[in-house]
Protein backbone atom coordinates (compact mmCIF):
# COMPACT_ATOMS: atom_id res chain seq x y z
CA UNK A 1 0.00 0.00 0.00
CA UNK A 2 2.70 2.44 1.02
CA UNK A 3 4.38 1.94 -3.05
CA UNK A 4 0.93 2.67 -3.95
CA UNK A 5 0.58 5.82 -2.80
CA UNK A 6 3.66 7.15 -2.50
CA UNK A 7 3.45 6.51 -6.68
CA UNK A 8 0.31 7.51 -7.15
CA UNK A 9 1.17 11.00 -5.54
CA UNK A 10 4.16 10.86 -7.93
CA UNK A 11 2.39 10.54 -10.78
CA UNK A 12 -0.52 12.81 -10.09
CA UNK A 13 1.55 15.82 -9.10
CA UNK A 14 4.01 15.37 -12.35
CA UNK A 15 0.24 14.91 -14.51
CA UNK A 16 -1.07 17.84 -12.84
CA UNK A 17 1.44 20.22 -12.75
CA UNK A 18 2.35 19.45 -16.24
CA UNK A 19 -0.79 20.46 -17.25
CA UNK A 20 -1.34 23.19 -14.49
CA UNK A 21 -3.16 25.54 -17.08
CA UNK A 22 -6.42 23.08 -16.53
CA UNK A 23 -6.61 24.88 -13.53
CA UNK A 24 -7.22 28.37 -15.12
CA UNK A 25 -7.70 28.21 -18.89
CA UNK A 26 -11.29 27.84 -20.09
CA UNK A 27 -11.74 24.91 -22.81
CA UNK A 28 -14.79 24.01 -24.89
CA UNK A 29 -14.17 20.63 -26.80
CA UNK A 30 -14.96 19.54 -30.29
CA UNK A 31 -15.35 16.68 -31.82
CA UNK A 32 -15.59 13.54 -29.73
CA UNK A 33 -14.28 15.17 -27.12
CA UNK A 34 -18.02 17.00 -27.14
CA UNK A 35 -19.76 13.75 -27.36
CA UNK A 36 -18.72 12.18 -24.50
CA UNK A 37 -19.40 15.61 -22.75
CA UNK A 38 -23.11 14.76 -23.93
CA UNK A 39 -22.70 11.37 -22.48
CA UNK A 40 -21.39 13.09 -19.48
CA UNK A 41 -24.22 15.02 -18.54
CA UNK A 42 -26.65 11.48 -18.66
CA UNK A 43 -23.95 10.10 -16.69
CA UNK A 44 -23.94 12.56 -13.87
CA UNK A 45 -27.71 11.84 -13.14
CA UNK A 46 -26.95 7.80 -13.24
CA UNK A 47 -29.02 7.37 -16.50
CA UNK A 48 -25.89 6.41 -19.04
CA UNK A 49 -25.56 2.44 -19.73
CA UNK A 50 -23.20 2.67 -22.67
CA UNK A 51 -19.90 3.64 -23.75
CA UNK A 52 -18.54 6.23 -25.98
CA UNK A 53 -19.98 5.77 -30.01
CA UNK A 54 -18.17 4.02 -32.56
CA UNK A 55 -17.62 5.53 -35.63
CA UNK A 56 -19.02 2.46 -37.62
CA UNK A 57 -22.62 3.03 -35.84
CA UNK A 58 -22.93 1.58 -31.91
CA UNK A 59 -22.11 2.31 -28.70
CA UNK A 60 -18.77 0.49 -26.78
CA UNK A 61 -19.91 -1.93 -23.94
CA UNK A 62 -20.45 0.03 -21.14
CA UNK A 63 -19.85 3.61 -19.35
CA UNK A 64 -17.34 2.92 -16.55
CA UNK A 65 -14.69 5.60 -17.69
CA UNK A 66 -17.56 8.18 -18.90
CA UNK A 67 -18.63 7.84 -15.26
CA UNK A 68 -14.60 8.63 -14.41
CA UNK A 69 -15.08 11.47 -16.60
CA UNK A 70 -18.61 12.60 -15.13
CA UNK A 71 -16.77 12.41 -11.21
CA UNK A 72 -14.24 14.96 -12.53
CA UNK A 73 -16.61 17.45 -14.28
CA UNK A 74 -18.85 17.23 -11.02
CA UNK A 75 -16.59 17.38 -8.17
CA UNK A 76 -13.76 19.53 -9.49
CA UNK A 77 -15.97 21.55 -11.42
CA UNK A 78 -19.32 21.45 -10.07
CA UNK A 79 -18.45 21.50 -6.53
CA UNK A 80 -15.26 22.54 -5.55
CA UNK A 81 -15.17 24.96 -8.33
CA UNK A 82 -11.09 24.48 -8.78
CA UNK A 83 -11.49 24.73 -13.22
CA UNK A 84 -13.13 27.11 -15.22
CA UNK A 85 -14.96 24.65 -17.37
CA UNK A 86 -16.42 21.52 -16.68
CA UNK A 87 -14.57 19.72 -19.86
CA UNK A 88 -11.08 20.75 -16.84
CA UNK A 89 -12.52 18.75 -14.35
CA UNK A 90 -13.49 15.47 -16.58
CA UNK A 91 -9.32 15.86 -18.00
CA UNK A 92 -8.38 16.13 -14.16
CA UNK A 93 -9.97 12.58 -13.31
CA UNK A 94 -8.50 10.73 -16.28
CA UNK A 95 -4.73 12.26 -15.33
CA UNK A 96 -5.45 11.03 -11.84
CA UNK A 97 -7.31 7.90 -13.00
CA UNK A 98 -3.93 6.86 -14.94
CA UNK A 99 -1.59 7.94 -12.63
CA UNK A 100 -3.82 5.18 -10.29
CA UNK A 101 -3.24 2.52 -13.05
CA UNK A 102 0.52 3.01 -13.08
CA UNK A 103 0.20 2.73 -9.39
CA UNK A 104 -1.45 -0.56 -9.06
CA UNK A 105 1.23 -1.43 -11.67
CA UNK A 106 3.89 -0.84 -9.51
CA UNK A 107 2.51 -1.81 -6.33
CA UNK A 108 2.17 -5.10 -7.84
CA UNK A 109 5.69 -5.61 -8.48
CA UNK A 110 6.87 -4.33 -5.43
CA UNK A 111 4.59 -7.10 -3.56
CA UNK A 112 6.75 -9.60 -5.83
CA UNK A 113 10.53 -7.74 -5.57
CA UNK A 114 10.27 -5.40 -2.79
CA UNK A 115 13.10 -2.57 -3.72
CA UNK A 116 12.18 0.65 -3.72
CA UNK A 117 15.37 0.90 -6.08
CA UNK A 118 13.45 -1.00 -8.79
CA UNK A 119 10.42 0.62 -8.27
CA UNK A 120 12.69 4.25 -9.14
CA UNK A 121 14.04 2.26 -11.88
CA UNK A 122 10.13 1.29 -13.63
CA UNK A 123 8.90 4.76 -12.71
CA UNK A 124 11.98 6.40 -14.80
CA UNK A 125 11.09 3.81 -17.46
CA UNK A 126 7.65 5.02 -17.78
CA UNK A 127 8.55 8.62 -17.73
CA UNK A 128 11.00 8.21 -20.21
CA UNK A 129 8.54 5.84 -22.50
CA UNK A 130 6.02 8.39 -22.07
CA UNK A 131 8.57 11.09 -23.48
CA UNK A 132 8.71 8.78 -26.37
CA UNK A 133 5.14 8.46 -27.07
CA UNK A 134 3.70 11.22 -26.00
CA UNK A 135 -0.34 11.74 -24.76
CA UNK A 136 -0.62 8.05 -23.28
CA UNK A 137 -0.70 9.77 -20.37
CA UNK A 138 -1.85 12.84 -20.76
CA UNK A 139 -4.15 12.87 -23.11
CA UNK A 140 -7.94 12.34 -21.82
CA UNK A 141 -9.47 10.63 -25.09
CA UNK A 142 -10.52 6.99 -24.86
CA UNK A 143 -7.98 5.77 -27.75
CA UNK A 144 -5.02 6.96 -25.08
CA UNK A 145 -6.72 6.36 -21.78
CA UNK A 146 -7.05 2.40 -22.28
CA UNK A 147 -3.20 2.35 -22.63
CA UNK A 148 -2.95 2.92 -18.68
CA UNK A 149 -5.34 0.32 -18.18
CA UNK A 150 -4.38 -2.54 -20.31
CA UNK A 151 -0.81 -1.93 -18.80
CA UNK A 152 -2.22 -2.85 -15.42
CA UNK A 153 -4.42 -5.42 -16.70
CA UNK A 154 -0.92 -7.34 -17.91
CA UNK A 155 1.05 -6.81 -14.75
CA UNK A 156 -2.38 -8.12 -12.73
CA UNK A 157 -2.73 -11.63 -14.70
CA UNK A 158 1.36 -11.88 -14.82
CA UNK A 159 1.14 -11.80 -11.19
CA UNK A 160 -1.91 -14.26 -11.12
CA UNK A 161 -0.42 -16.75 -13.27
CA UNK A 162 2.56 -16.44 -11.07
CA UNK A 163 0.78 -17.68 -8.44
CA UNK A 164 -0.63 -14.00 -6.79
CA UNK A 165 -3.95 -14.93 -6.55
CA UNK A 166 -5.01 -12.06 -4.49
CA UNK A 167 -4.40 -10.31 -7.61
CA UNK A 168 -7.20 -11.56 -9.27
CA UNK A 169 -9.64 -8.43 -8.44
CA UNK A 170 -7.23 -6.24 -10.31
CA UNK A 171 -7.55 -8.35 -13.17
CA UNK A 172 -11.06 -8.21 -13.07
CA UNK A 173 -11.29 -4.00 -12.35
CA UNK A 174 -8.86 -3.25 -15.30
CA UNK A 175 -10.72 -6.16 -17.58
CA UNK A 176 -13.88 -4.58 -17.14
CA UNK A 177 -12.84 -1.13 -17.62
CA UNK A 178 -11.18 -2.44 -20.78
CA UNK A 179 -14.51 -4.15 -22.25
CA UNK A 180 -16.14 -1.16 -20.94
CA UNK A 181 -14.38 1.26 -23.05
CA UNK A 182 -13.78 -0.52 -26.28
CA UNK A 183 -15.72 -3.40 -27.79
CA UNK A 184 -12.04 -5.05 -29.21
CA UNK A 185 -11.54 -5.43 -25.36
CA UNK A 186 -14.26 -8.27 -25.46
CA UNK A 187 -11.81 -9.87 -27.57
CA UNK A 188 -8.20 -9.70 -26.00
CA UNK A 189 -9.55 -9.61 -21.98
CA UNK A 190 -11.96 -12.44 -22.77
CA UNK A 191 -8.68 -14.22 -24.36
CA UNK A 192 -6.40 -13.83 -22.40
CA UNK A 193 -8.25 -13.47 -18.75
CA UNK A 194 -10.53 -16.53 -20.05
CA UNK A 195 -6.90 -17.99 -20.44
CA UNK A 196 -5.18 -17.12 -17.73
CA UNK A 197 -8.26 -18.36 -15.18
CA UNK A 198 -8.56 -21.91 -17.19
CA UNK A 199 -4.88 -22.09 -16.27
CA UNK A 200 -5.32 -21.22 -12.36
CA UNK A 201 -8.24 -23.46 -12.17
CA UNK A 202 -8.04 -26.15 -14.41
CA UNK A 203 -4.40 -26.84 -15.44
CA UNK A 204 -2.14 -25.68 -12.39
CA UNK A 205 -4.76 -26.03 -9.76
CA UNK A 206 -3.61 -22.80 -7.63
CA UNK A 207 -5.02 -22.65 -4.24
CA UNK A 208 -7.07 -19.74 -4.88
CA UNK A 209 -8.63 -18.08 -1.06
CA UNK A 210 -12.10 -18.01 -1.20
CA UNK A 211 -12.19 -14.70 -0.62
CA UNK A 212 -10.26 -13.88 -3.29
CA UNK A 213 -13.20 -15.20 -5.55
CA UNK A 214 -15.62 -13.28 -3.53
CA UNK A 215 -13.01 -10.21 -4.47
CA UNK A 216 -13.36 -11.50 -7.91
CA UNK A 217 -16.91 -12.07 -8.27
CA UNK A 218 -17.46 -8.97 -7.12
CA UNK A 219 -16.05 -7.08 -9.34
CA UNK A 220 -17.17 -8.92 -12.34
CA UNK A 221 -20.93 -8.38 -10.86
CA UNK A 222 -20.24 -3.99 -11.04
CA UNK A 223 -19.23 -4.00 -14.77
CA UNK A 224 -21.88 -6.67 -15.62
CA UNK A 225 -24.44 -5.05 -14.53
CA UNK A 226 -24.97 -2.09 -16.69
CA UNK A 227 -24.33 -4.19 -19.71
CA UNK A 228 -27.17 -6.40 -18.80
CA UNK A 229 -29.57 -3.83 -17.89
CA UNK A 230 -29.22 -2.15 -21.26
CA UNK A 231 -29.71 -5.37 -22.64
CA UNK A 232 -32.74 -5.79 -20.69
CA UNK A 233 -34.40 -1.76 -21.08
CA UNK A 234 -33.12 -1.90 -24.75
CA UNK A 235 -33.18 -4.94 -25.90
CA UNK A 236 -31.45 -6.52 -27.36
CA UNK A 237 -28.76 -3.63 -26.31
CA UNK A 238 -25.59 -3.43 -28.35
CA UNK A 239 -24.11 -6.88 -28.34
CA UNK A 240 -25.44 -7.84 -31.53
CA UNK A 241 -24.06 -4.83 -33.36
CA UNK A 242 -20.30 -6.04 -32.70
CA UNK A 243 -21.11 -9.49 -34.07
CA UNK A 244 -22.31 -7.75 -37.63
CA UNK A 245 -19.65 -5.28 -37.52
CA UNK A 246 -17.25 -8.31 -37.24
CA UNK A 247 -18.73 -9.86 -40.35
CA UNK A 248 -19.45 -6.69 -41.82
CA UNK A 249 -15.84 -6.06 -43.57
CA UNK A 250 -13.07 -8.26 -45.08
CA UNK A 251 -9.95 -9.79 -43.98
CA UNK A 252 -6.27 -8.33 -43.68
CA UNK A 253 -2.96 -10.30 -45.16
CA UNK A 254 -1.03 -11.77 -42.25
CA UNK A 255 1.75 -9.30 -43.32
CA UNK A 256 -0.49 -5.83 -43.33
CA UNK A 257 -1.58 -7.10 -39.47
CA UNK A 258 1.71 -7.86 -38.94
CA UNK A 259 2.82 -4.08 -39.55
CA UNK A 260 0.27 -2.51 -38.04
CA UNK A 261 1.23 -4.66 -34.77
CA UNK A 262 4.87 -3.65 -34.80
CA UNK A 263 4.16 0.37 -35.54
CA UNK A 264 3.56 0.44 -31.64
CA UNK A 265 7.11 -0.90 -30.91
CA UNK A 266 9.43 1.60 -32.55
CA UNK A 267 10.17 4.92 -34.07
CA UNK A 268 9.51 2.98 -37.41
CA UNK A 269 7.67 -0.59 -38.36
CA UNK A 270 11.33 -1.72 -39.66
CA UNK A 271 12.71 -0.55 -36.28
CA UNK A 272 9.78 -1.79 -33.97
CA UNK A 273 10.25 -4.70 -35.55
CA UNK A 274 13.95 -5.58 -34.55
CA UNK A 275 13.11 -4.22 -31.05
CA UNK A 276 10.21 -6.48 -30.42
CA UNK A 277 12.40 -9.41 -31.36
CA UNK A 278 15.54 -8.23 -29.00
CA UNK A 279 13.32 -7.96 -26.11
CA UNK A 280 11.63 -10.85 -26.54
CA UNK A 281 15.42 -12.97 -26.94
CA UNK A 282 16.85 -10.55 -23.79
CA UNK A 283 13.86 -10.96 -21.51
CA UNK A 284 13.41 -14.88 -22.12
CA UNK A 285 17.01 -15.30 -20.99
CA UNK A 286 16.84 -13.35 -17.76
CA UNK A 287 13.64 -14.54 -16.65
CA UNK A 288 14.88 -18.26 -15.93
CA UNK A 289 14.17 -19.08 -12.74
CA UNK A 290 11.77 -16.15 -12.14
CA UNK A 291 7.86 -16.99 -12.29
CA UNK A 292 6.50 -13.31 -12.85
CA UNK A 293 9.20 -12.85 -15.50
CA UNK A 294 7.67 -15.83 -17.18
CA UNK A 295 4.29 -15.43 -17.12
CA UNK A 296 4.99 -11.86 -17.81
CA UNK A 297 6.82 -12.69 -21.19
CA UNK A 298 4.44 -15.18 -22.41
CA UNK A 299 0.91 -12.75 -22.26
CA UNK A 300 3.08 -10.44 -23.92
CA UNK A 301 3.93 -13.02 -26.16
CA UNK A 302 -0.28 -13.92 -26.31
CA UNK A 303 -0.85 -10.34 -26.20
CA UNK A 304 1.43 -9.74 -29.53
CA UNK A 305 -0.31 -12.64 -31.56
CA UNK A 306 -3.82 -11.44 -30.59
CA UNK A 307 -3.13 -8.34 -31.51
CA UNK A 308 -2.09 -9.29 -35.03
CA UNK A 309 -5.00 -11.99 -35.26
CA UNK A 310 -7.09 -8.77 -34.47
CA UNK A 311 -5.70 -6.13 -36.91
CA UNK A 312 -6.73 -9.17 -39.34
CA UNK A 313 -10.02 -9.75 -38.54
CA UNK A 314 -11.09 -6.79 -36.53
CA UNK A 315 -10.42 -3.69 -37.83
CA UNK A 316 -12.05 -2.15 -40.81
CA UNK A 317 -9.73 0.66 -41.87
CA UNK A 318 -6.01 -0.51 -41.21
CA UNK A 319 -4.62 2.61 -41.02
CA UNK A 320 -6.20 3.98 -38.17
CA UNK A 321 -3.58 3.70 -35.91
CA UNK A 322 -5.76 5.17 -32.53
CA UNK A 323 -7.39 1.11 -32.50
CA UNK A 324 -4.02 -0.18 -31.10
CA UNK A 325 -2.68 3.07 -29.11
CA UNK A 326 -3.71 0.82 -25.88
CA UNK A 327 -0.74 -1.53 -27.21
CA UNK A 328 1.68 0.52 -26.43
CA UNK A 329 1.44 -1.33 -22.83
CA UNK A 330 3.19 -4.49 -24.36
CA UNK A 331 6.53 -2.94 -24.74
CA UNK A 332 6.79 -0.98 -21.93
CA UNK A 333 6.03 -3.91 -19.83
CA UNK A 334 8.84 -5.80 -21.64
CA UNK A 335 11.23 -2.87 -20.93
CA UNK A 336 10.06 -3.58 -17.26
CA UNK A 337 10.58 -6.98 -17.52
CA UNK A 338 13.91 -6.66 -18.79
CA UNK A 339 15.04 -3.91 -16.32
CA UNK A 340 13.41 -6.40 -13.30
CA UNK A 341 15.67 -9.59 -15.04
CA UNK A 342 18.81 -7.68 -14.97
CA UNK A 343 18.61 -6.24 -11.84
CA UNK A 344 18.40 -9.51 -10.22
CA UNK A 345 20.96 -10.56 -11.82
CA UNK A 346 23.72 -8.05 -11.70
CA UNK A 347 24.01 -6.77 -8.17
CA UNK A 348 26.02 -3.64 -9.61
CA UNK A 349 22.93 -2.63 -11.41
CA UNK A 350 20.75 -2.61 -7.69
CA UNK A 351 20.80 1.14 -7.27
CA UNK A 352 20.88 2.18 -10.57
CA UNK A 353 16.99 2.89 -10.66
CA UNK A 354 17.50 5.63 -8.75
CA UNK A 355 19.49 7.37 -11.47
CA UNK A 356 16.96 6.15 -14.25
CA UNK A 357 14.31 7.88 -12.51
CA UNK A 358 16.08 11.08 -12.21
CA UNK A 359 16.66 10.76 -15.89
CA UNK A 360 13.42 10.27 -16.57
CA UNK A 361 12.36 13.09 -14.46
CA UNK A 362 14.52 15.71 -16.13
CA UNK A 363 13.69 14.87 -19.93
CA UNK A 364 10.17 14.87 -18.71
CA UNK A 365 10.47 18.61 -17.37
CA UNK A 366 12.83 19.76 -20.39
CA UNK A 367 10.34 18.11 -22.88
CA UNK A 368 7.01 18.64 -21.36
CA UNK A 369 5.74 15.23 -22.61
CA UNK A 370 3.41 14.81 -19.85
CA UNK A 371 1.51 18.55 -20.74
CA UNK A 372 -2.25 18.03 -21.57
CA UNK A 373 -2.65 18.12 -25.21
CA UNK A 374 -6.44 19.09 -25.71
CA UNK A 375 -8.80 19.88 -28.98
CA UNK A 376 -10.61 22.49 -28.80
CA UNK A 377 -13.15 24.94 -30.53
CA UNK A 378 -12.92 28.92 -30.43
CA UNK A 379 -15.98 30.92 -31.04
CA UNK A 380 -18.89 28.67 -28.78
CA UNK A 381 -20.76 31.42 -26.75
CA UNK A 382 -20.34 33.51 -29.39
CA UNK A 383 -22.18 31.50 -31.60
CA UNK A 384 -24.96 30.51 -29.47
CA UNK A 385 -25.67 34.41 -28.31
CA UNK A 386 -25.79 34.92 -32.00
CA UNK A 387 -27.98 32.20 -32.57
CA UNK A 388 -30.31 32.72 -29.55
CA UNK A 389 -30.74 36.57 -30.72
CA UNK A 390 -32.37 35.56 -33.91
CA UNK A 391 -34.54 32.47 -32.82
CA UNK A 392 -35.82 34.35 -29.65
CA UNK A 393 -38.00 31.55 -27.72
CA UNK A 394 -37.65 28.71 -30.43
CA UNK A 395 -36.00 25.97 -30.76
CA UNK A 396 -32.34 26.41 -32.53
CA UNK A 397 -32.27 23.50 -35.02
CA UNK A 398 -28.44 22.60 -36.27
CA UNK A 399 -27.74 21.33 -39.67
CA UNK A 400 -24.72 20.00 -41.21
CA UNK A 401 -23.10 21.12 -44.74
CA UNK A 402 -21.23 18.56 -45.18
CA UNK A 403 -21.65 16.14 -42.96
CA UNK A 404 -18.41 16.22 -41.52
CA UNK A 405 -19.53 19.63 -39.75
CA UNK A 406 -21.22 17.15 -36.92
CA UNK A 407 -18.11 18.45 -35.35
CA UNK A 408 -18.93 21.64 -34.47
CA UNK A 409 -22.50 20.73 -34.14
CA UNK A 410 -21.83 18.82 -31.33
CA UNK A 411 -20.46 21.20 -29.48
CA UNK A 412 -22.96 23.72 -29.85
CA UNK A 413 -25.36 21.15 -29.07
CA UNK A 414 -23.51 20.38 -26.09
CA UNK A 415 -23.27 24.30 -25.03
CA UNK A 416 -26.89 24.65 -25.77
CA UNK A 417 -27.36 22.24 -23.29
CA UNK A 418 -25.27 22.98 -20.52
CA UNK A 419 -26.81 26.79 -20.97
CA UNK A 420 -30.29 25.48 -20.83
CA UNK A 421 -30.78 26.48 -24.25
CA UNK A 422 -33.07 23.67 -26.53
CA UNK A 423 -30.37 23.02 -29.29
CA UNK A 424 -30.82 20.11 -31.38
CA UNK A 425 -29.70 18.57 -34.22
CA UNK A 426 -31.90 17.89 -37.55
CA UNK A 427 -30.86 14.43 -38.50
CA UNK A 428 -32.04 12.00 -36.47
CA UNK A 429 -30.74 9.08 -38.13
CA UNK A 430 -27.21 10.13 -38.54
CA UNK A 431 -27.07 12.50 -35.35
CA UNK A 432 -28.31 10.76 -32.52
CA UNK A 433 -25.49 8.20 -32.14
CA UNK A 434 -23.49 11.07 -31.45
CA UNK A 435 -25.83 13.51 -29.39
CA UNK A 436 -28.01 11.28 -27.84
CA UNK A 437 -31.74 10.66 -28.93
CA UNK A 438 -32.81 13.56 -26.07
CA UNK A 439 -30.73 16.14 -28.28
CA UNK A 440 -32.35 15.20 -31.48
CA UNK A 441 -35.09 17.50 -32.90
CA UNK A 442 -38.46 16.41 -32.48
CA UNK A 443 -40.85 16.59 -35.71
CA UNK A 444 -42.69 19.55 -34.07
CA UNK A 445 -39.25 21.28 -33.82
CA UNK A 446 -38.11 20.45 -37.21
CA UNK A 447 -41.21 22.54 -38.31
CA UNK A 448 -41.47 25.81 -35.50
CA UNK A 449 -37.69 25.86 -34.75
CA UNK A 450 -34.94 28.16 -36.38
CA UNK A 451 -32.84 26.39 -38.85
CA UNK A 452 -29.18 27.59 -38.28
CA UNK A 453 -26.05 25.75 -40.82
CA UNK A 454 -22.97 24.85 -39.71
CA UNK A 455 -21.17 25.33 -43.22
CA UNK A 456 -17.28 23.86 -43.47
CA UNK A 457 -15.34 26.62 -45.20
CA UNK A 458 -13.83 24.25 -47.91
CA UNK A 459 -17.77 22.98 -48.90
CA UNK A 460 -18.00 26.54 -50.55
CA UNK A 461 -19.63 30.05 -50.06
CA UNK A 462 -22.07 29.82 -47.29
CA UNK A 463 -25.40 29.62 -47.44
CA UNK A 464 -27.97 32.46 -46.24
CA UNK A 465 -26.61 35.20 -43.73
CA UNK A 466 -23.46 34.36 -41.97
CA UNK A 467 -23.47 35.18 -37.80
CA UNK A 468 -20.90 33.55 -36.25
CA UNK A 469 -17.48 31.12 -36.81
CA UNK A 470 -16.60 28.20 -35.14
CA UNK A 471 -13.04 27.27 -35.01
CA UNK A 472 -9.73 25.64 -33.91
CA UNK A 473 -8.01 27.05 -30.74
CA UNK A 474 -5.00 27.14 -33.57
CA UNK A 475 -7.00 30.06 -35.07
CA UNK A 476 -7.75 27.75 -38.20
CA UNK A 477 -11.53 28.44 -38.82
CA UNK A 478 -13.68 25.70 -40.34
CA UNK A 479 -16.91 26.89 -40.22
CA UNK A 480 -19.36 29.44 -40.71
CA UNK A 481 -22.86 29.81 -38.26
CA UNK A 482 -25.35 31.05 -41.03
CA UNK A 483 -29.31 30.85 -40.84
CA UNK A 484 -30.61 28.45 -42.80
CA UNK A 485 -34.22 29.80 -42.53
Amino acid sequence: MRVFLVAWVAYASALLTSSRDLFTRVVFEEGDGATVSIQVLAAKDFELLVGNYSRVGFHHPGPALIYVDAFGEWLFYDVLNLVPSPWNGQAIAILLFNATMVALVLGIVYSWYPSWSLIAGLGGASLLFVTAYRELLSQPAMPYVYFGVFLAFLVAVSSVLAGRTGHLWIAALTGGLLIHGHAEFLFFVTLLGGAALYLVVRRWKLDVAEKDWWWFGAVVAVFAFPILLNTIVNFPGELPKYVGYGGGHGIHMPWTAVSYTVQFWGPNRGLGLVILVALFVLVTLVARGQRFLQRGVALCAASVALMVVYAMIGIDQINEAYIGYFSYAVPLFMFFLLLIGLTQRLDQLKYAGVGLLVAGIVVVAMTHSLANQRHELVGIPAALDAMVDVAGDRPIVLERRPHEAWAEVVPLVLGGARAGLRVCADDAKRMELLVTDKLVCTAEELTTGAHFALVRKDAGAPVGQVIGEVGQSSGRTQSWVTVAD
